[in-house]
């Protein structure tokens, strides 16, 4: 049985952010941490967001909001903080994924939460 997602426009705009920062991981091969991270996080991204649209779970968008978050740390973790492109690129993609992941939570617990009655 299918899940119902609660916004598709959402998790696809989570797919093209997932992809956009595997994609960037080319443009940064001065750094290699960052091009590793950038194409690991990326290539995640996509894979939980494609999962998601064939067969909505809460654990994708746990999933999405870790891979998130992971990304606006790294940078600073991984000591490619200092290079302005690779951070900007990793903290703007992070909290952008970590942000739809949170409104699709909230969003399914409300759609099955039961209604109250008054």
């Amino acid at each position: 049985m299918k899940n119902e997602i609660p916004s598709k426009g959402f998790e696809w705009c989570n797919l093209l952010l997932g992809a956009g920062l595997a994609c960037s991981a080319s443009m940064f091969a001065d750094l290699p941490a960052a091009a590793w991270n950038a194409g690991i996080v990326g290539a995640l991204i996509v894979c939980c967001s494609a999962i998601a649209l064939y067969r909505y779970g809460d654990w994708a968008e746990w999933s999405n909001l870790t891979l998130g978050c992971w990304a606006v740390v790294a940078p600073f973790l991984l000591g490619f903080g200092n290079a302005p492109t690779e951070m900007w690129t990793h903290v703007v993609v992070g909290l952008s994924v970590a942000s739809i992941a949170i409104a699709q939570i909230l969003a399914s617990r409300n759609r099955s939460a039961p209604p109250s009655t008054k």
